[in-house]
């Protein structure tokens, strides 16, 4: 592994999301309150991280999960499963298979003729796979701790269409078919609706296809068995082929082109961002407790005068509360105070508050630090930001490096007294080995 890969690998999650969106989508990464599509996904990336997503996106493990929930029927069949390329026994192999990596997008080996099969190309490619982690790439987290392995498959057609439903929580919104794809004017994307009309949605990395393509005979079935797999899923893409008059299960995938792809017209990035924020995707489980920021909780997000409490946590104690008010005027101001709500002059504008200065006090204060205090448990440090509206208590983020850890508006003290709080003796936490 390269210096450069390594220096990439020590940036936060969310620093080195929104420097990606910006490189590729050509502007600012909106996680406070997003509203398109790919934004949202972003957001998802950070805070939805189930546990179960990763057996859903490792192509071995999903196998005996999706069979349990629809059916053996649906499944593609297995022919072998190895962690090496040397291990494959290929005369064991029927003529025609594919290979593919469990861990990643793009560890694929179609063959459709055994004979003719170059093993060193393919060996080539696997193993380069096989190195990677593919959560690095976009930093989706549901393949970070996937197993690499190989596994082979029942080849299925030479022409295999993808059905690939748009799920918002149980509901299939389109339909993207990929037809084409080992054609030489390559790969081609068309969306449709539920009643199967064609939509002028076009991806930027792909065209529509000159042909039209009529609705698959199992149209509702496949539908059908989107909904019941996407149940309690805030956005998943659940990917269907058909072929020879079956329905077989391909994929589910969680964040399309990683959340940096871009449609035309645009106002789809928007559309598709309305169906997701209609359901209650702000959602963060930690310790075996839910927190949610709802989608009419994101419109009272844009509320001016919105006070942001960030909590100064280690390993499960919340020291003090940074207030940060005024920010609708594009000039925050950042106070901190302790638990019993005494002013801590530990930045310069605290420093010259007059004598007497306080804010006001939620009644829900004390509720916050015991919040803030369950997140931060077997952390060194975090910070944890909560909002405070209408007496209800909303999550905002947890941030790890308050300004990269570059912050001069703290006072020397200050720095040097939230220093002396952080035992770094103590970095082995609960998400070391995650």
């Amino acid at each position: 592994m390269s210096l450069k890969e390594k220096a990439k690998m020590m940036i936060p999650d969310s620093i080195y999301l929104r420097y990606r969106y910006r490189k590729i989508m050509g502007k600012s990464l909106n996680l406070n309150n997003p509203q398109t599509f790919n934004e949202k996904l972003q957001w998802l990336k950070l805070y939805d991280r189930k546990p179960i997503y990763t057996t859903l996106v490792d192509k071995y493990e999903v196998k005996p999960y999706v069979a349990g929930l629809i059916g053996e029927q649906y499944i593609i069949p297995t022919l072998g499963v190895w962690e090496h390329f040397d291990d494959i026994d290929f005369d064991k192999l029927p003529d025609q298979f594919v290979l593919k990596c469990s861990h990643d997008s793009g560890g694929l080996v179609i063959c459709s003729d055994k004979r003719k099969l170059d093993k060193d190309k393919a060996k080539q490619k696997i193993e380069v796979s096989l190195k990677k982690n593919f959560y690095w790439m976009a930093r989706e987290w549901p393949y970070k701790n996937v197993k690499p392995r190989i596994i082979a498959e029942q080849y299925m057609a030479d022409d295999l269409r993808d059905y690939k439903y748009f799920c918002f929580n149980d509901e299939p919104k389109l339909i993207l078919v990929c037809s084409e794809r080992f054609t030489e004017d390559g790969l081609k994307e068309d969306f449709y609706n539920e009643s199967w009309k064609h939509l002028d949605i076009v991806p930027t990395l792909h065209q529509d296809s000159v042909h039209s393509i009529p609705e698959p005979v199992h149209f509702e079935t496949m539908r059908q068995l989107a909904k019941k797999m996407s149940e309690e899923i805030n956005f998943s893409r659940i990917d269907f082929y058909e072929v020879e008059d079956r329905v077989y299960f391909g994929e589910i995938t969680f964040y399309p082109e990683s959340g940096f792809e871009g449609f035309r017209p645009d106002k789809w990035d928007n559309e598709f961002g309305k169906w997701l924020s209609s359901s209650d995707m702000y959602c963060l489980e930690c310790g075996g407790v839910k927190y949610y920021l709802t989608s009419s909780c994101g419109n009272l997000l844009n509320t001016k005068a919105l006070v942001d409490y960030k909590f100064f946590c280690y390993n499960g104690v919340a020291d003090c509360v940074m207030v940060c008010t005024e920010r609708e005027t594009g000039e925050p101001k950042f106070y901190f105070f302790d638990r019993n709500w005494e002013l801590r002059r530990w930045n310069i504008r605290g420093k010259n508050a007059p004598e007497g200065f306080s804010l006001p006090k939620p009644s829900n204060m004390d509720k916050m630090f015991e919040i803030a205090e369950k997140l931060s448990i077997g952390i060194p440090y975090v910070r944890v930001d909560l909002y405070s509206i209408n007496g209800n208590i909303y999550f905002g983020e947890m941030t790890f490096y308050p300004q990269s850890g570059f912050d001069t508006n703290l006072l020397e003290e200050a720095d040097i007294a939230l220093g002396e709080m952080l035992d770094l003796t103590k970095s082995n936490h609960r998400f070391a080995d995650k």
